[in-house]
């Protein structure tokens, strides 16, 4: 796909607010992006929310424990609602952040907030094979007047895909935007690490996976072991040595031996680096050694793909942990470019990414656009996804 973001045509797209909170559930981030679906245009217009702490400790509950929360109907309305205020505040905020020369939005892409994510249809969970995130489209629409699409991972489900990842397609015209060399690839770390390759500018040269472990395994040690959230700046990792034969022993888990495109729920790995001997560890050189694991996992899905990458941009709140991204660097040296962060009016903004990617699928669903591809999620033909809530006074 080729798209290019729109200078002299700014009023021919309409400005698209894009909410996302991934799966280290830190908070919300939100952003304005005018876009079709396919034009583009970064507006700079953005802020990252945290969690209060109380709502975030319910959502970690959901997710250690998702058989259990989901049987509670209490506890589902309960905390979806909460969460959904949380983005409706949100809104609020970035909507005061507007020049007098922009319209307000009437469309939101709202993601939710992931409890739980499980592709394999050969799974033993309770829950089957289904992806999980809390947030009420309808009550999100009604406290802010705008549209929402929201649930966009399930049809892609529905159609054999994954349910993820579902940012190729916007790195996929982030790249083309940038008219860097192919092949490029975009790696986000977040709870867990996804890439993106983008090998030319048609939508069958973009693929699509989950690489690993992100920042999740490294921020549950913190908490556990340090009462810490995360490893800030990654000083904690600095400190310790890496075990490699830990590292190897987790690398041994089938979900490396798979072909893509393949996902992860957060917690995928949790139970996976307790019986490699994570805890046998001291607490720095398991940190170090959890930094060395992401850094594995990337590194074999880079060596996976269908030819050698040219760029190597990398995205999401890993980038500022600075021994991941140092023991990135020993691996793939200049082709790496880490601080990506730009202007408003250049197209990639490493810490803005996932929030305009929801309002640029927002209005993909709008224009009947897919949002998701074979070679992306597995999904058996391009899909479409995201349910359509409309403020009730305003139904049409």
């Amino acid at each position: 796909m080729q798209a290019k973001p729109i200078d002299e045509d700014r009023n021919a797209i309409q400005p698209v607010i894009g909410l996302m909170s991934g799966t280290s559930a830190d908070g919300i981030d939100a952003a304005i992006l005018r876009t079709d679906g396919t034009r583009f245009m970064r507006t700079g217009i953005a802020a990252s929310f945290a969690y209060d702490p109380a709502l975030r400790a319910s959502i970690f509950n959901a997710m250690h424990d998702p058989v259990t929360f989901m049987a509670d109907r209490a506890a589902h309305k309960t905390l979806s609602h909460a969460i959904t205020d949380a983005h409706s505040a949100v809104v609020a905020e970035l909507v005061k952040q507007l020049p007098d020369d922009m319209q307000i939005p009437r469309l939101i892409g709202f993601h939710g907030q992931t409890i739980f994510h499980e592709p394999d249809a050969n799974t033993t969970s309770p829950l089957g094979r289904c992806t999980i995130q809390l947030g009420s489209g309808q009550r999100l629409a009604d406290a802010t007047a705008m549209d929402i699409v929201y649930d966009v991972r399930r049809a892609d489900m529905a159609a054999g895909g994954q349910g993820a990842p579902l940012a190729p397609i916007y790195h996929a015209a982030l790249i083309a935007a940038m008219d860097v060399p192919y092949p490029a690839v975009i790696i986000n770390i977040g709870g867990v690490a996804n890439l993106t390759y983008v090998g030319g500018k048609t939508q069958t040269d973009i693929l699509g996976f989950d690489t690993g472990p992100g920042n999740a395994l490294m921020d549950d040690y913190m908490r556990a072991h340090f009462n810490q959230p995360f490893d800030d700046g990654g000083r904690i990792a600095a400190k310790g040595h890496i075990n490699n034969d830990f590292v190897a022993r987790v690398m041994r888990h089938g979900f490396f031996a798979k072909s893509w495109p393949k996902s992860l729920d957060r917690h995928a790995f949790t139970h996976i680096v307790a019986d490699a001997g994570l805890h046998d560890l001291a607490p720095h050189d398991a940190m170090a050694s959890l930094a060395a694991l992401t850094v594995a996992g990337i590194t074999h899905a880079v060596g996976s793909l269908p030819t050698d990458v040219r760029q190597i941009y990398i995205a999401g709140g890993g980038r500022r942990n600075q021994t991941l991204m140092d023991q990135l660097r020993v691996v793939f040296g200049d082709r790496l470019v880490i601080d990506a962060c730009a202007p408003f009016d250049a197209p990639f903004d490493a810490d803005l990414l996932e929030a305009e990617l929801m309002a640029y699928l927002a209005a993909r669903q709008r224009a009947g656009l897919p949002t998701s591809f074979p070679k992306t999620t597995g999904c058996k033909m391009p899909v479409c996804g995201g349910c359509l809530a409309q403020p009730l006074n305003q139904r049409v």
